[in-house]
């Protein structure tokens, strides 16, 4: 059976599965919904399945193709991936 809009709002990514294994997984499903999502609608409602740190990051640029929301998501996770690192060192030289 098809998924609906309200399944797919209601998904949010598993701890052990990478950003884009699950953007890809959550898209595959979408297009699957009848009737079918304009890729507007699918930007906006994968945007509203994100964890709220992402949202808030998100939410001002608004992507307006499901392949830029990918883009803008893995961006963020690299600059705050690489915040925690720098942070870590400051700490580190500190003591």
């Amino acid at each position: 059976m098809a998924p609906d809009r309200t399944q797919l709002q209601n998904m949010s990514k598993p701890e052990h599965e990478s950003f884009k294994e699950y953007a890809q997984g959550w898209r595959d499903l979408a297009a699957q919904v009848a009737p079918p999502m304009v890729e507007r609608e699918m930007v906006t409602m994968m945007v509203d399945t994100l964890p709220v740190f992402y949202y808030e990051k998100l939410v001002g640029y608004m992507p307006s193709s499901f392949a830029d929301l990918v883009f803008a998501r893995e961006r963020i996770e690299v600059g705050f991936e690489e915040r925690e690192v720098r942070l870590h060192l400051l700490h580190r030289y500190q003591r």
